[in-house]
């Protein structure tokens, strides 16, 4: 059988945003940058002096920068995932476990009493 060498990476996500951006992580960019355009200007008015409201912008805004970049761009090595693909799996965790058991019969320490 005859193999051939693939010049791309075929499992990795495709950049189709100018090649270095997908659609997710523009999707991420876009939503944050949203959010942080609507609550920078509220933010920046409860304060009387711009240099106040501009810090006080300034820390409004980075927890949402770094969650954007953190779901948007980070990668959970070990396991070959992005971090929202990894955040979702382990958010229905906790509904996939419960008591396994073999036959329609259940047994008597499973029946509430």
């Amino acid at each position: 059988m005859r193999r051939e060498t693939v010049p791309i990476d075929m499992a990795s996500e495709q950049k189709t945003i100018l090649g270095f951006i997908s659609r997710r992580q523009l999707i991420y960019i876009i939503v944050g940058g949203a959010i942080i355009y609507a609550l920078v200007p509220i933010v920046f008015g409860l304060f009387p002096n711009f240099i106040a409201g501009a810090i006080a912008g300034i820390i409004t805004a980075l927890p949402i920068a770094f969650l954007v970049f953190m779901f948007g761009f980070w990668r959970k090595n070990k396991l070959h995932l992005n971090y929202d693909y990894y955040f979702l799996i382990k958010l229905g965790y906790k509904n996939q476990i419960g008591i396994w058991r073999k036959g329609s019969k259940p047994k008597d320490w499973m029946v509430n009493k």
